[in-house]
């Protein structure tokens, strides 16, 4: 009876909440659950009766229990951490809006019910395994995850519970908006255009981008320097080759930091090494193997590989021989870079030099070519030096960490706003999202003059 009194109330267009709402992590219990007993006073200890739960408001029936908003909020904080977002409201403003959420999501469920609405439980339980992998991965491992739900008063099993919950509530908003909303919602393009043009300032652009060749000139040691670190290597080899322990060695030999701890690094993955070829050593030795000397830019490497992690990630130590280079040596590279432009400036073309001069093997191969980049995306060294640089022109020597770089400006792209037609699409449905967003507003509004609502002191 108190079913079809229900139908006949309901408009024939339906209400939707804002639909953040239906992404956000605020979304009530599950639809379709058990009804909720009122909270009970269980005796305690001497016949002193202790509250353990209390009904904080009743919707369509449909209790909402005091421990629903806590662990509503509590999910809530998860979520904002997980997504490193502060929260600026105070408690009190946090709860009144789970609440407010609970309340308006009991009233969707409502709505969607009495329309024989259903909801896809197998996708909302793969959905709840792919969100608790994501949290798995954010804290490091389950059981980091499961100890961060414990200081917040919930177990794994409580979580999951919590999340297919939500999910059951976004599906039903979805259901809602499909059936009751959007079918009403009309957006025409004089609507988008001055949508566009009423946040112009606001709307996506295209960066500068420049197309650039390059000469690098590497910074290198003198034969001394070399020499004296050959000798430092030899020195480790042959105290490895009569059984010192490789942690011995790197206290006695090692010039980094990692010497005071026996030359341990760490946990590496193939891109967290500076040098390819580094990194292509370390991934081709065996557990316990030790890898012949490595030369980079920084100096001789050492390295033994401790183990291997499941997700084949090594944990290695290293005995690290720095190769020294002098204000000599520095300004030696960077004569040689303003040679290769001064070739260049008389007449050779900038392809020959490339490939006579740069150590840049990758690109010297072709003709210098670099490619295409963002402005933006390039460091602060590059873009002081290509930011006024006219095309076909070439700049002064640069120095980075690499060594001395002579650019080539191929051709450069001035950045735009995006036009209008670029972007037609995505405005059709920001200004649908925002019809459908006051048509919610208004229904869920409506909603909550049909269906019994009480709310507990």
């Amino acid at each position: 009876m108190r079913r079809a009194r229900l139908r006949r109330l309901l408009p024939a267009s339906s209400l939707l909440f804002v639909l953040a709402l239906a992404a956000g992590p605020l979304a009530g219990p599950a639809a379709g659950a058990e009804p909720v007993p009122a909270p009970e006073a269980v005796p305690a200890e001497g016949n002193t009766p202790v509250l353990v739960d209390r009904v904080v408001a009743i919707v369509d029936e449909e209790p909402i229990l005091q421990s629903d908003v806590e662990r509503e909020t509590e999910l809530y904080r998860l979520e904002r951490q997980y997504a490193n977002q502060e929260i600026t409201a105070d408690d009190a403003t946090v709860r009144r809006e789970v609440l407010d959420r609970l309340i308006e999501s009991k009233l969707i469920i409502a709505a969607a019910k009495l329309a024989d609405m259903s909801v896809d439980q197998e996708a909302i339980a793969g959905s709840v395994e792919q969100k608790i992998q994501q949290f798995v991965e954010r804290f490091g491992s389950l059981a980091a995850l499961e100890a961060e739900l414990a200081r917040s008063g919930m177990t794994l099993v409580d979580y999951r519970a919590r999340m297919a919950s939500q999910l059951r509530d976004q599906q039903y908003m979805r259901l809602v908006v499909g059936k009751f909303i959007r079918p009403d919602i009309e957006v025409m393009e004089n609507e988008v255009r001055d949508y566009y043009q009423a946040h112009l300032a606001e709307m996506p652009s295209e960066p500068d981008s420049v197309t650039i060749a390059d000469i690098l000139v590497a910074v290198q040691p003198s034969r001394e320097a070399r020499q004296l670190v050959q000798q430092k290597v030899t020195k480790v080899q042959a105290a490895l080759s009569r059984g010192m322990p490789f942690g011995d060695a790197a206290k006695a030999y090692s010039e980094d930091a990692a010497a005071a701890r026996g030359g341990v690094v760490g946990v590496v993955g193939r891109d967290d090494l500076y040098d390819e070829g580094l990194s292509s050593a370390v991934f081709a030795l065996k557990v316990g193997q030790v890898g012949e000397p490595v030369v980079t830019t920084r100096g001789v490497h050492i390295v033994r590989l401790d183990a291997v992690q499941e997700d084949g990630r090594r944990a290695i130590s290293q005995i690290f021989l720095p190769i020294s280079v002098t204000d000599q040596d520095i300004a030696a590279a960077k004569a040689t870079a303003e040679a290769a432009r001064a070739r260049v400036a008389g007449g050779e073309a900038f392809s020959l030099v490339a490939a006579d001069v740069s150590a840049d093997a990758a690109s010297a191969r072709n003709g210098g070519m670099l490619g295409t980049f963002r402005l933006e995306d390039l460091s602060e060294s590059f873009r002081k030096a290509l930011t006024d640089l006219p095309a076909d022109a070439v700049s002064e020597p640069v120095m980075t960490p690499a060594g001395w770089y002579v650019f080539k400006m191929i051709s450069r792209k001035q950045g735009h706003t995006f036009t209008y037609e670029e972007l037609s699409e995505q405005l059709r449905q920001a200004v649908e999202s925002q019809k459908i967003e006051a048509a919610l507003a208004t229904y869920v509004k409506d909603l909550r003059k049909r269906f019994f609502i009480e709310e507990k002191s």
